[in-house]
């Protein structure tokens, strides 16, 4: 007697029988399962940018900026206020994908077809969360959320320091900032070298220095390529002449639109396929994350799942649904560099 366990190829290899006569409790767990496993690639992709959070706002903190004073031994020193950080929310929306599975449909259609709808519903997934992601570091403007999917409570969400007059926290070496007018969009007519390296700067001045990321457009590749001060990594399929090659990193050759393809000054280089062109976006992908994924408090509402009209009959159902929401975090820990203008204009992000 064969044995084994029923998995997302056993459904797909299912095409000669209804997803009535396979069985509904048969399938229902294969399909948690590849839910399961979906939730978890997305939650790994997005490691670099975002931490997943239930809290729906935070205090973005700012350090107690003073000053010593010298007095004698009858001095006073005056005493000096510290300003409390701003609030950052974190928005909560409920995005859907069409199933209409019903009685009928299952009589009508195999397991097959039902494991494409679910892939179908993933892919959608993947390309919300990207949409989503991008739209909170890219665009500039702050705004305020109705958090209508609880209690309609306004949140105020930020983007990325914006000049907006809110506290931003001292620098590792007692930096200080103008809140009114230090910014992390900044456009420049061209791309250069010194441009880039400014970008840098605003990062590392806020202490974000573990792992400082550039993520670029496979269109502008070949131009950040050609900036005095970049260092390629090696292309393996080209012959190695010096022991210094041997020892430098080894291009991936296997995803050219979604890589590390060299070093400039402080940071690693990566070609992005989510980045528009003339958009470069500066982090530290080793400290605390610019962004978080607001998610609902309950376990059972995380992630892509299935919304069943009936808890008893969980696959009757029309919709695939998953309640989420990108915010900055920590709004020094990232800056976007546009040069196709000397003024930062928002890309439109639709996907």
């Amino acid at each position: 007697m064969t044995t084994g366990t029923h998995d997302i190829s056993t459904l797909l290899a299912s095409r000669d029988t209804s997803a009535a006569e396979f069985g509904l409790n048969n399938i229902l767990p294969i399909i948690n399962g590849e839910l399961a496993r979906h939730n978890a690639i997305v939650t790994t992709l997005v490691n670099d940018l975002a931490t997943f959070t239930t809290d729906r706002q935070r205090k973005y903190g700012i350090s107690v900026a003073g000053d010593m004073h010298e007095v004698d031994e009858y001095g006073r020193a005056p005493t000096q206020v510290s300003k409390p950080g701003a609030t950052v929310g974190f928005p909560l929306k409920m995005f859907q994908y069409a199933l209409g599975w019903t009685r009928k449909w299952f009589e009508l259609h195999t397991p097959a077809d039902m494991v494409i709808a679910v892939q179908g519903g993933e892919r959608a997934h993947l390309r919300m969360y990207s949409r989503e992601i991008k739209r909170a570091f890219l665009l500039s403007g702050n705004y305020t959320w109705d958090d209508f999917l609880v209690d309609g409570v306004d949140l105020a969400v930020k983007r990325l320091v914006n000049a907006d007059s809110a506290a931003i926290p001292e620098g590792p070496n007692g930096e200080t900032f103008t809140a009114s007018t230090h910014t992390h969009y900044v456009g420049e007519a061209s791309l250069l070298a010194s441009f880039v390296t400014a970008e840098i700067s605003n990062v590392l001045e806020h202490g974000h220095g573990n792992a400082i990321r550039i993520a670029i457009s496979a269109t502008d590749e070949a131009a950040f390529r050609a900036l005095t001060g970049f260092v390629a990594y090696t292309d393996p399929r080209l012959t190695m002449s010096t022991a210094a090659d041997s020892l430098s990193t080894r291009l991936d050759i296997t995803r050219a639109n979604n890589r590390a393809i060299g070093i400039f000054g402080a940071a690693e280089v990566w070609v992005k396929s989510w980045m528009p062109a003339s958009y470069l976006f500066f982090w530290d992908a080793g400290s605390d994350k610019p962004l978080v994924i607001r998610q609902r408090t309950s376990t059972s509402m995380q992630g892509l799942r299935i919304a069943g009209a009936l808890d008893a009959f969980p696959l009757y159902a029309e919709y695939m649904e998953s309640e989420f929401g990108v915010g900055v975090n920590t709004r020094t820990n990232g800056s976007v560099l546009y040069t196709g203008n000397a003024t930062y204009s928002d890309p439109t992000v639709t996907s």
